[in-house]
């Protein structure tokens, strides 16, 4: 057997059953054989970092680990900004590459790859030997899963077409090292703490990021909140996570309501279950500053935003957490905490925006836009989103219907992310897409309409129109420096995905915009609605972060 022919066998004994990457000479014999596999789906992206996103949104879908491919050099370069915002995200991806042949740095495409990788945070193995190519597979889906991040595995070019001694058939599966994290079980001690400072609490907040997604933990959270009477908030990230729950506020600290804000004033206890606490979560420290904080993760400490420990932290998995500290607490509780008709109608109300803006001709409020969005989509719908422009303030602040799947791209803070996450999401995750952009954002991998369209896939893609790099917009005039320099004119949107192969509607009125809903949920196929929006519209955070204001 050949090496390629071993290497891929054993990706397909790993249990890849889809496979995200734009073919080039240097990983085309590892291709061809693994396109000999009928179960295996092959999705041809546009470019090779696309590629690497499609994974991880494929992964955060199905809970299975996203496998790409690039060739070498060029092909793996243009990886690097997908594989950190993957090493960021603590994303399990394979992505198998090549390399120019030994001691031929004069090769056009010759790179130092092993330093790149290494420096967009992932792992990286390489093929050596032709005895190694098998074991190189089971090491790095091995070590993807064990660490939670991407593993790049090289097989060099001139090493691919050498025989090797192979397993086959009697291929051992990395699952049968390592099956997953086991669920960390909290020492005594801490829970009891933890307990008392709960127990003593009148108005306790249970904030769930990323590490308390699974039905099992948000079943024990939501019966904790009940039993004490906390109010239900999330990170950015863990954003939907409980959202039809009664005393469900929304997203912690930048992100909240001016009622909510209000409400967490009066919180004595902070109970943060598999939550990161950044800077922007606890808003700078000023969020919560009643409270004790109560941290529980798996991982051994964590500092919070404020660059402070917690008052009590809890090193362990969230369902085994929750479920002890439940125990240890008992059925009964005297506490309503926040859960009184007069903090409901606060929640009710929370988030409404008095402010009022001049709308350019042309345009719409994106805050009014927004809202009859999130009205109109059913809830079955997955959405994904942009999370690091001023637009998506109002994605944030305004959406507050749970979804099927809410991804929120946030991750190293890059642009540019949320199209190509969605695509490889909807390839996992069953029924209709909706994935909102900014204009500048969009542009930056508008390509892979072309990868919808083939796809079928029934998906609607909003931009979110300013014209403008939005908050660099608001950014320079907060500064008093000239706003027109983030003005970059942009093109039909709508037309663009027409000629991708999509619908496509341009929506200047509120009232074309719902017309454009409707087309989108009435028909099939893959819809892009050109959102052009005012520029106006300061969104809350961003007149709280940059002007100054207290809203």
């Amino acid at each position: 057997m050949k090496v390629y022919q071993a290497m891929a066998n054993a990706f397909m004994k790993e249990g890849t059953d889809t496979l995200f990457g734009l073919l080039g000479d240097g990983q085309m014999t590892w291709w061809a054989a693994m396109a000999e596999n009928k179960d295996l789906k092959i999705i041809d992206t546009r470019d090779e970092g696309c590629a690497v996103t499609m994974a991880e949104g494929y992964y955060m879908a199905t809970g299975k680990i996203g496998v790409a491919s690039s060739t070498q050099g060029p092909g793996l370069a243009r990886m690097t900004t997908s594989l950190l915002v993957a090493a960021r995200s603590h994303t399990p991806l394979v992505v198998y590459t090549s390399k120019t042949a030994a001691n031929n740095e004069f090769n056009v495409q010759y790179l130092n790859q092993d330093a790149l990788v290494t420096a967009a945070e992932c792992g990286y193995i390489e093929v050596q030997t032709p005895s190694y190519a098998e074991e190189a597979v089971r090491d790095a889906f091995y070590r993807a899963r064990r660490e939670s991040r991407p593993i790049v595995l090289c097989c060099p070019i001139d090493l691919q077409n050498k025989d090797c001694d192979a397993e086959g058939d009697d291929y051992r599966p990395s699952t049968e090292l390592f099956s997953g994290q086991h669920a960390i079980r909290p020492a005594l001690d801490r829970v009891r703490t933890a307990a008392d400072i709960i127990r003593n609490s009148k108005k306790p907040v249970i904030l769930l990021g990323r590490g308390a997604m699974t039905l099992a933990a948000q079943a024990a959270a939501l019966q904790l909140s009940q039993r004490t009477g906390a109010l239900l908030a999330t990170t950015l990230v863990a954003k939907g996570t409980l959202a039809d729950a009664e005393y469900y506020v929304g997203v912690s600290g930048l992100f909240a309501a001016r009622e909510v804000l209000q409400l967490f004033e009066e919180a004595d206890c902070v109970i943060a279950v598999g939550a990161r606490l950044s800077t922007h979560t606890i808003a700078g420290g000023t969020a919560y500053p009643k409270a004790r904080f109560v941290h529980i993760d798996i991982e051994s400490h964590k500092l919070m935003g404020n660059a402070n420990g917690a008052d009590c932290y809890v090193q362990g998995d969230a369902t085994a957490t929750l479920e002890e500290l439940l125990a240890l607490l008992g059925k009964e509780s005297s506490n309503r905490g926040y859960h009184t008709a007069e903090v409901r109608r606060m929640i009710a109300g929370a988030g409404r925006d008095p402010a009022e803006y001049e709308i350019e001709d042309g345009t719409v409020d994106p805050r009014e836009a927004i809202t009859l969005l999130d009205e109109k989509l059913p809830p079955e719908i997955n959405l994904v989103s942009s999370g690091n422009a001023h637009a998506c303030s109002f994605r944030v602040m305004l959406m507050k219907r749970r979804r099927g799947l809410q991804i929120f791209c946030t991750a190293f803070g890059c642009i540019g992310q949320a199209l190509s996450t969605a695509v490889g999401a909807a390839v996992g995750a069953p029924g209709p897409m909706v994935c909102v952009e900014g204009d500048g954002s969009a542009l930056q991998n508008i390509q892979e309409l072309d990868t919808v369209a083939r796809l079928g896939l029934k998906f609607l893609y909003v931009v979110v129109n300013d014209e403008a790099y939005g908050a660099e917009f608001h950014k320079l005039r907060a500064h008093e420096r000239n706003p027109q320099l983030s003005f970059v004119p942009s093109p039909d949107f709508a037309g663009l995905g027409r000629n991708f192969g999509c619908r496509g509607s341009i929506a200047r009125t509120i009232e074309e915009f719902s017309k454009a809903i409707d087309e989108f949920l009435a028909g099939n196929g893959p819809m892009v609605i050109d959102l052009r929006i005012s520029r106006n519209v300061i969104s809350i955070p961003y007149r709280r972060l940059h002007f100054g204001m207290d809203v």
